[in-house]
């Protein structure tokens, strides 16, 4: 395995191959003019511009003053310094999004998009954490909605990688979306193209191998992601739809959690946040309904699966029938605020609706375990 300073210098000696390459052709030289003026042959400068050899040392300090450029221009060390730099920003943000820090990415990235006005990595990561910043003040929510609107919308029109943009996109629909504009997202979103149309289902009909398997393995989790969510909003959690009884609502959001076990078997990594607030969720229905058993199993269920979730190692390899040997990691994580899952739980256990079975040993048991993964504060 190479030393990264090894890359280090590798990629510096790649750079000023391309960097002489590059500023000869802006004085519209050949190789022939080229090599006269340094009084070596022109083979020797193709040498150089190819990467088989290299100018010697002394040479450097003249090559630079000729072009009018410094020999850390020449050697490609600005450029160097700026992605190294930019990488930082991002693995600074990505750890800041793991803790919840949301409000610490912005400042990160408005700082450096001042920096880097066209680097659009940066600018998609600030579309987005505008969108995900959990703000209480309703004025500043609207006004980073506003922000992350305009930032995507420069990227959609200026950037030229498709990737980038259909992310952009999904900025700008959300954005609208948390504005009220609906008419005008629902209208972009009709243009997108749907889920037969998208690479997870291409791929799968191009790839052989073990690039199948693992196109598989990822079109299942992300299809058991999107099923999930689609299930949890036909349910009408937030009871807008009155043609629902608690009961429909209790036996729709258990489909969900069925898909969830279809994919995962009980192997849910990363998931297992999904299905703790399920479970919480159903818990919730449940007392309403006077099921004091069925509560006090959903809610142990989404005790032990909040405490799998804040526990996980920093790597997790699926055993499951349909992911095994698939690796995710904790830098996937992502969210808003600062709580652990079993914070949220302990906290939503206080309210008045669980009154009922408070002071049942199996209810004590649950709060119990969940105070030894309660972050004093």
């Amino acid at each position: 395995m190479l030393r990264i300073s090894q890359v280090d210098e590798d990629n510096k000696m790649i750079k000023l191959s391309e960097n002489i390459r590059k500023y000869r052709l802006q004085k519209e030289m050949t190789q022939s003019q080229f090599a006269s003026v340094f009084n070596v042959s022109e083979q020797a400068v193709s040498r150089w511009e190819n990467g088989n050899t290299f100018p010697d040392i002394t040479l450097l300090p003249a090559l630079a003053d000729y072009f009018g450029i410094t020999i850390d221009e020449l050697m490609g060390m600005e450029n160097y310094k700026d992605e190294k730099e930019i990488d930082e920003i991002i693995r600074s943000v990505k750890e800041c999004e793991r803790k919840g820090l949301i409000t610490e990415s912005i400042t990160i990235l408005q700082k450096a998009s001042k920096k880097y006005p066209t680097n659009y990595t940066i600018l998609l990561y600030l579309a987005e954490m505008l969108n995900f910043e959990n703000c209480l003040d309703d004025k500043q929510r609207e006004n980073n909605h506003l922000k992350s609107l305009e930032v995507a919308d420069r990227i959609i029109n200026e950037c030229h990688d498709r990737i980038t943009c259909d992310y952009a996109i999904n900025a700008k629909l959300i954005a609208l979306r948390e504005l009220g504009r609906i008419e005008e997202a629902v209208k972009i979103a009709e243009e997108q193209p749907n889920v037969w149309n998208s690479s997870n289902f291409r791929l799968m009909e191009l790839y052989h191998g073990d690039d199948l398997k693992q196109q598989c393995k990822n079109n299942a989790m992300q299809f058991a992601m999107l099923l999930y969510y689609s299930i949890k909003q036909q349910a009408d959690l937030g009871f807008e739809n009155d043609s629902y009884t608690i009961r429909e609502r209790i036996n729709i959001s258990k489909k969900a959690l069925e898909v969830l076990e279809v994919v995962y078997e009980g192997d849910y990594g990363l998931e297992s946040r999904l299905v703790a607030e399920m479970n919480r969720i159903i818990a919730a229905m449940e007392v309403l309904e006077g099921n004091t058993d069925a509560t006090l199993d959903y809610l142990e269920k989404a005790a032990k699966y909040a405490i799998e979730f804040d526990t996980l190692p920093e790597r997790i390899e699926h055993i499951s029938t349909l992911l095994k040997g698939y690796v995710v990691g904790r830098e996937w994580i992502f969210k808003n605020h600062t709580n652990s899952e079993s914070e949220i739980l302990y906290e939503k256990l206080k309210q008045d609706r669980y009154d009922c079975i408070r002071e049942t040993e199996a209810f004590k048991a649950i709060v119990l375990k969940l105070t030894e993964y309660v972050c004093k504060k």
